[in-house]
């Protein structure tokens, strides 16, 4: 049996499970399906990271930087399914829920990837903060957005999570996470955060793996963490999978090896 077959032969087993469960027949709920129910769908959701800031090639000038050479593109092509590119530069978890879930089916959404929590804990200010010479500002921005990581942000994780699960509630879900940025060097791309203030940095990045790869257990969703993967490519190292400070908002953000990285950690994830 080819792949493809296994796939279809296994969504229309979800056809059926649904329409019993809702006491329809399969020929009844696959003609009121609003999408073919034979093609396994994908969708893509989260922030900046998710949507390819930083790797070029942008699919629409809407605001949202979705790069053709984000992860969720090689995952798409690599799984053979369509995919709802739902990820936006900018996106909180509230985004997400407001935003980027319409294309998540009960029936023929097959994999989920979400990545979704550093802008709620305000990185993106934390950086610029570290951006000086004022090291007890640096230091105050990086507590504040600890605490926004050990108590509001797991709540806000878990109610997506939750929905995301209750909508595409036969999918294979994984939760993906952020790379530490720095090697605790500096070069000119690092805007003088001092290698203490990047430790410190790093630190917090670890805080926000931990707290968001926990939740997702919670859920029984697989966490892929590129960690690992991007050790020795951070910012100022000799071959950098991450933009140093470039003068935009592609700034601190994985370039487009950084994101053929994320892939080769994001799709063994992948039950396909």
């Amino acid at each position: 049996m080819s792949l493809k077959e296994g796939k279809t032969r296994r969504v229309l087993a979800r056809v059926a499970a649904v329409a019993a469960a809702a006491g329809l027949g399969v020929t009844a709920l696959a003609g009121s399906a609003s999408a073919d129910i034979t093609i396994q769908q994908y969708v893509a959701l989260g922030d900046s990271y998710a949507s390819g800031v930083g790797a070029g090639d942008y699919l629409a000038d809407d605001g949202c930087y979705r790069s053709a050479n984000a992860y969720p593109r090689e995952a798409a092509a690599a799984l053979g399914e369509r995919l709802w590119f739902e990820a936006c530069s900018g996106a909180r978890v509230e985004d997400v829920i407001a935003n980027q879930l319409d294309h998540l089916y009960r029936v023929n959404t097959e994999h989920v990837t979400i990545g979704v929590g550093g802008n709620d804990a305000g990185f993106s200010s934390v950086l610029g903060a570290c951006a000086g010479t004022d090291t007890a500002l640096c230091e105050a921005a990086i507590a504040n957005a600890r605490d926004i990581i050990t108590t509001s942000l797991p709540d806000e994780l878990d109610d997506l999570y939750t929905r995301v699960r209750n909508r595409a509630f036969s999918a294979e879900i994984v939760v993906v996470g952020n790379p530490r940025l720095f090697n605790e060097t500096s070069c000119s791309g690092t805007l003088a955060i001092t290698p203490a203030e990047q430790a410190l940095l790093n630190d917090t990045a670890d805080l926000l793996a931990e707290t968001t790869a926990a939740v997702a257990a919670d859920h029984g969703f697989d966490f892929a963490d590129p960690r690992e993967a991007f050790t020795g490519h951070e910012v100022c190292s000799a071959d950098p999978w991450i933009l140093g400070y470039v003068g935009t908002l592609e700034s601190f953000h994985p370039n487009a090896a950084g994101q053929a990285a994320y892939a080769d950690v994001v799709i063994p994830h992948l039950d396909y």
